[in-house]
């Protein structure tokens, strides 16, 4: 428990900045860790769903992340065959090639493995590890819903979802990009950060929609959740937090199969 409380600090002190949703990947073209050339665009415009799991050595829940995405994508691949690629990057930049190569394979992980992913996990708004994007896009490369921060195992339910929209619409030919993927919670704000007993939580949906909000922290523990029935259009709602103990939890805002995310700090 140290070693991995440890570790999210690290995280933390490396990644400043609040969560966000980010909608375009960032690129990337070299070798993984096999000395394989791989380029995230080249996989985008071959028509391929591509799932990235950030991840450090000693983050407890990362291998756990792992062993669900493994299965959601054994299950999509049955489906849609040759259609899926995934990638374990270490968050990390002093990882060595063969560290990142022990870490997926004892873990029994068929991603494929590449080092020095801080500078993504940057981009992406990453706090915490293990964060995963999915992305797609043959033509219009973008993320599906938002970077998942602080993962859930039930967040596996809402990227394949979304894998599948895309892949379908591929196959009948509706759309040569992903905007039915397109998040449909616009402007999170949350507020004030650092909060002390509420927080003010605002977005907008562009469609009614059930709302969840979930409050985890570092270890993925869930704290506080909130549901709300039929919102559309500009949401507002105080939180209390009185009864969370001070420090830094990841916000998730849930609705129409897509989820949006940001960093507060608790001070009491």
């Amino acid at each position: 428990m140290k070693t991995y409380l440890a570790t999210s600090i690290l995280c933390l002190a490396a990644l400043f900045g609040d969560s966000f949703a980010q909608t375009t990947p960032m690129d990337f073209n070299r070798k993984d860790c096999n000395g394989i050339q791989r380029h995230l665009f080249g996989d985008l415009a071959a028509g391929n769903a591509v799932i990235i799991e950030y991840f450090m050595i000693n983050c407890a829940p990362c291998p756990a992340a792992g062993l669900k995405l493994e299965s959601m994508k054994s299950n999509l691949l049955a489906q849609y065959p040759g259609k899926i690629i995934s990638y374990a990057i270490a968050f990390n930049n002093t990882y060595s090639q063969a560290t990142v190569n022990n870490w997926v394979t004892s873990n029994g992980f068929s991603a494929i493995p590449m080092d020095s992913g801080a500078t993504q996990v940057a981009y992406y708004g990453g706090m915490g590890m293990p964060t995963i994007v999915i992305l797609a896009g043959k033509t219009t490369h973008s993320v599906l819903g938002s970077p998942y921060i602080g993962f859930n195992t039930n967040d596996t339910t809402i990227m394949a979802a979304d894998i599948r929209t895309y892949l379908n619409s591929l196959n009948t030919g509706t759309t040569v990009g992903i905007s039915t993927n397109a998040s449909k919670i616009d402007g999170l704000s949350v507020y004030p950060n650092p909060a002390n007993s509420d927080i003010v939580i605002s977005f907008s949906l562009k469609q009614s929609a059930d709302v969840i909000i979930t409050v985890y922290d570092l270890n993925g523990k869930l704290v506080k959740r909130v549901e709300t029935a039929q919102v559309n259009g500009t949401y507002k709602k105080t939180i209390s937090l009185s009864e969370i103990s001070s420090g830094t939890y990841l916000v998730k805002v849930s609705a129409n199969n897509q989820t949006v995310s940001q960093k507060i700090t608790v001070v009491h």
